[in-house]
């Protein structure tokens, strides 16, 4: 009777000081205010990485980090049936990024690739790649972040 109550009460205290925390938890919590110096390359991709950066970066922060991107996106074909006509493409973001924090300068590059099929309506296949786009720059916006927030 005795055991089995140091025994609960041993459990017990093990249980409650032990604390569950994800790993990545504190990974989009950025400490900076990024600053976007330079942007070349495609405009509607920019645009999408550019929204994503603004929604992680801390306004008041004193902390700043000069950023340059420079991003090159293409369509390729990359299936064809008998006939000869399309029938499967592939996009391509490959974005560079010009990371200057604390006067030192780092530099790293981001490939994405998504296949697709073609539509046949042309309207939706456009808004379908617009979609697409998002997506490429979301991911693209995160690998960022996650960069950033990784001390070094």
């Amino acid at each position: 009777m005795f055991k089995k109550k140091n025994l609960i009460i041993l459990l017990i205290i093990l249980f409650t000081g032990c604390e569950y925390k994800p790993i990545y938890s504190d990974v989009n919590k950025t400490i900076y205010k990024i600053v976007i110096t330079e942007i070349t390359g495609d405009k509607n991709l920019n645009k999408f990485i550019m929204e994503n950066i603004d929604r992680n970066s801390q306004k008041d922060s004193n902390e700043i980090v000069n950023l340059k991107i420079n991003t090159i996106y293409e369509k390729n074909i990359l299936a064809k049936n008998t006939t000869g006509t399309v029938t499967d493409y592939q996009v391509k973001a490959i974005t560079t990024f010009i990371i200057e924090q604390r006067k030192e300068e780092k530099s790293f590059t981001v490939n994405e690739k998504f296949n697709y099929q073609k539509m046949s309506d042309k309207y939706e296949e456009r808004n379908y790649e617009k979609n697409i786009k998002k997506n490429l720059a979301k991911s693209i916006s995160q690998k960022l972040i996650l960069r950033l927030s990784i001390p070094q």
